[in-house]
């Protein structure tokens, strides 16, 4: 027993050892958010104690799956090469019993923290599936999509003696037992024994790999595909542009490369709103019950996801101002940095205005997307209090002294926007009991007013800082 555990130790520091620090640190601060998150729901949510502590715990097993996945799984991948996994059979063996001991104990979890058995089945294919996702399986993408809208497309068109039988508990249990043989073949997949096979499909499988990492500051991320490639033909054309306008303020933000550039939002805001056109399309047609569950659903996934989206909308410029000092110092060698008096009152406007906006079309998107599930007032404000907080801690690390190491997202700076969630979330609900209302109305107002003197401060730090480029340079 001693050797086993002393072997899962060894290989959990061998897996994460070349991890850089800014990806691990990326990756604790979304499992933080999401542990915020759950926290917030859960205590404004106004649920029994018993169900926020299920509902916590649930939230915390997410968070673990999170860092596991994107931690330990890509460096478990890579231990096990063809030439380990035929010299070191005892390895392989070891992480096997690891991966197969966290499916069962972050399932358990989860499903236990929901508080409903009936999605044991579904939690236990977003585990494997995420897994593989991550160790670059090509097809499981499409399957994860197929399975996640299999509730809402099955009512559509099976008949309800059909749907009442699938939803039964014989099913369900069913159904969980069936996915032991698939998390098998998920484990032998991640983990083959080596051979031809092995040594053909991992140069890919490493790319991909590669592909969904958090990138650290030596190495840019590369995005593809269809929307990234329509924002850079956009990113193109604005660059054209500034270039002729000879804009120091625009071309400073261009020195930060088109992952910092307005147009690499462009993409994501399109796919929001075909989104909805959709959904407005599928519920003006005639449906069953399906719609029904489904638009019970958006306005209690809905504010989550776009809270998430809008709290780390600002991660990127931090990120950027580090990996492009390069091309800030050859900005800085030319006439259109414009005066260095004026760089950082002109990058921080840029910043902020960005910033801004983003957060307000993303808020308008998450409104927009429940008006039409006939949502009531409660929901359009809880999705707006959401929205409201999580701009609020995305302003926090916009503004800083980016010349030496006090600009952008760090360990403190998270802690101090999860202090200041809580602290306004406690207030907020302080207020509601006393003038008897809810919280929600008072997290729109307390934290646009907090952000208001929060930017105002940042901006009087950034203005008194020396200039921005090359950042870090005085660490």
């Amino acid at each position: 027993m001693n050797a086993a555990l002393q072997d899962y130790r060894l290989i959990w520091r061998a897996a994460i050892l070349h991890r850089d620090q800014a990806a691990m640190r990326t990756l604790y601060l979304v499992a933080g958010a999401v542990v915020a998150c759950g926290v917030i729901v859960a205590v404004l949510g106004d649920l029994p104690v018993l169900q926020a502590l299920r509902l916590m715990t649930a939230v915390a097993f997410m968070a673990a799956a999170f860092i596991w996945t994107f931690m330990f799984v890509p460096g478990a991948v890579r231990l096990n090469s063809p030439i380990n996994a035929w010299l070191m059979p005892r390895q392989r063996r070891r992480v096997l019993q690891m991966t197969a001991a966290y499916w069962l104990v972050a399932t358990l979890g989860i499903a236990f923290g929901l508080g409903n058995w009936s999605a044991l089945p579904f939690v236990e294919f977003g585990m494997v599936a995420a897994t593989l996702v991550r160790a670059g399986n090509r097809y499981v993408p499409f399957l994860l999509m197929v399975v996640g809208n299999s509730p809402w497309l099955t009512r559509t068109v099976l008949p309800p003696a059909w749907i009442e039988w699938m939803t039964g508990s014989a099913a369900v249990w069913t159904t969980s037992i069936l996915m032991l043989p698939a998390a098998a073949w998920g484990l032998r997949w991640l983990y083959p024994a080596g051979g031809d096979a092995h040594l053909a499909r991992r140069p890919g499988q490493i790319k991909r790999i590669d592909h969904f990492a958090f990138s650290s500051e030596d190495r840019p991320p590369a995005p593809e595909g269809v929307i990234w490639k329509g924002s850079l033909s956009l990113y193109r054309a604005a660059l054209r542009r500034d270039l002729r306008r000879a804009d120091p303020g625009a071309m400073l933000m261009h020195a930060l490369g088109p992952m910092a550039h307005w147009t690499a939002f462009a993409g994501g805001i399109a796919i929001i709103l075909v989104c909805g056109v959709v959904m407005q399309i599928v519920l003006g047609r005639p449906h069953g019950a399906a719609v029904p569950a489904l638009a019970d659903r958006v306005p209690i996934f809905g504010p989550a996801l776009m809270a998430l989206a809008i709290a780390f909308s600002t991660a990127q410029y931090g990120q950027q101002l580090r990996r492009t000092r390069g091309e800030q110092a050859l900005l800085r060698l030319t006439p259109l940095a414009g005066d260095a008096a004026l760089l950082n009152r002109r990058l921080a406007a840029r910043l902020v205005v960005q910033a801004l906006c983003f957060w307000g079309l993303l808020t308008v998107a998450a409104v927009g997307v429940t008006l039409p599930f006939a949502a009531g007032p409660e929901a359009l404000l809880r999705q707006l209090a959401l929205c409201c907080v999580a701009g609020q801690v995305a302003m926090m690390g916009l503004l800083g002294d980016y010349a030496g190491d006090r600009g952008g997202w760090n360990w403190m700076l998270g802690l101090r926007a999860a202090a200041y969630v809580l602290v306004q979330a406690l207030v907020a609900m302080g207020l509601g009991q006393f003038t008897g209302t809810t919280a929600w109305p008072w997290l729109v107002e307390i934290p646009l007013i907090v952000c208001a003197v929060q930017l105002r401060l940042a901006w009087r730090r950034m203005l008194a800082a020396p200039p921005a480029f090359p950042a870090g340079r005085m660490d």
